[in-house]
């Protein structure tokens, strides 16, 4: 097991606090694996925990159900201490089942996942307005494999070492299974199936999306255009639908933990454009999988919008696994200037990036955005990068 970064994080919530913990993330992203071992600590530690996995049938008759008598019987008179549920969306009313348990029995610590943000959530939101935490658990962060590969305290050995695992990383992404494979070719097999799962097994069942194969080519239109502005008519007009179904699965696709929207940042709407925005994908692997393309760095065209959905992503990883809040952007004005990432964390100052993979220096938009708010511009390039996605 890979640790995880967020785990003391959820561990200390559920047991400090007396509200329900969601973990939510993408299948396969290791909720399980992290809900299993925080169950194993607070057995360690003499409580008495009932784990369900909704995604068998036996465990949701288990839990499926809106009666205080059956759910007393479950956890009182068992003295359950702490009820795991994995895969919640699939409960028929989780929201109210959770409701009744916290509102109930207030002895039992709650912590629950799901795959899919807009079964769980919409589920979630009325019953358990003020009654809950959420978390994110994306794919393993870079911050996560350097650990878990005990590599040198030294930082330029450790920097050395990072920059060996980068073009991998880059090429197949994060995702568990898929680093800890070690053959490229099976590797490129493991994100295949990630991705059928994906578009097959949460997307397509969702009851927003009527059309399987306009969604499937919309995710690879956005696979082929990572780090440009996404025009939302052009798309429509390119898949043969309206733009109310793009938008519509284009929050599919952000809910399912597919990819990520970035919009712009604006204090003068006049001066800079704010009705288009920017898709990065949750994980790098996954998107090369979308388009077949698994060349070395060298070889390709686009590695430069490989480096900027790497860097964003991971930034984003560090801040959803150390528990800290954080609004992103980027910046663009009407003359073409442009700042990669903006970034205003919570009681500090605006923050702003430029990303080049190369070598390099910092635009004419950097100079523009300095001049325009006060703010230097940091470039991120392979020298720098190993600080920007591990120091908030």
């Amino acid at each position: 097991m890979i640790p995880r970064l967020i785990e003391d994080l959820v561990f200390s919530s559920l047991t400090s606090s007396r509200k329900i913990i969601l973990v939510l993330g993408a299948r396969q992203v290791g909720k399980t694996t992290l809900t299993g071992d925080i169950g194993k600590k607070l057995e360690k530690e003499g409580r008495k925990v009932l784990y369900l996995n909704c995604d068998l049938s036996e465990d949701i008759a288990v839990i499926n159900t809106a009666s205080k008598a059956v759910l007393e019987r479950l956890l009182v008179l068992s003295h359950i201490d702490v009820l795991l549920i994995d895969e919640a969306q699939r409960i028929d009313n989780p929201g109210l089942t959770l409701k009744i348990i916290h509102d109930n029995f207030p002895k039992v610590r709650v912590l629950a996942t799901g795959s899919s943000s807009f079964d769980l959530k919409n589920k979630l939101s009325d019953p358990l307005t003020g009654r809950y935490l959420d978390f994110t658990l994306y794919p393993l962060s870079f911050t996560e494999i350097l650990e878990v590969n005990n590599l040198s305290s030294n930082a330029v050995l450790l920097k050395n070492q990072a920059d060996d695992l980068l073009p991998q990383v880059m090429l197949y992404g994060l995702y568990p299974e898929v680093y800890l494979e070690s053959d490229p070719g099976q590797k490129q097999i493991l994100l295949d199936k990630i991705v059928e799962s994906y578009l097959l097994r949460d997307i397509l069942t969702f009851q927003r999306v009527k059309n399987s194969q306009a969604i499937n080519d919309l995710t690879k239109a956005l696979a082929y255009q990572i780090g440009s502005e996404v025009n939302e008519n052009e798309l429509a007009s390119r898949l043969k639908i309206d733009r109310k179904t793009v938008v519509s699965y284009l929050d599919v696709l952000e809910k399912a933990y597919v990819i990520v929207s970035l919009h712009p940042y604006s204090k003068n709407p006049r001066r800079e454009i704010g009705s288009h925005y920017k898709v990065y994908f949750v994980d790098v692997g996954i998107r090369n999988a979308l388009i077949g393309d698994f060349n070395a760095l060298d070889l390709r065209t686009d590695t430069r919008s490989l480096w900027e959905n790497f860097l964003f992503i991971e930034r984003m990883k560090l801040f959803a696994n150390s528990g800290k809040s954080v609004t992103p952007h980027f910046w663009r004005s009407y003359g073409g200037a442009e700042v990669d990432y903006i970034e205003k964390a919570t009681n500090q100052e605006l923050k702003a990036f430029e990303f080049k993979y190369g070598a390099g220096v910092l635009s004419r938009g950097a100079s523009s955005f300095t001049g325009d708010y006060g703010v230097s511009v940091k470039l991120i390039g392979k020298d720098t990068y190993l600080d920007f996605i591990s120091k908030p």
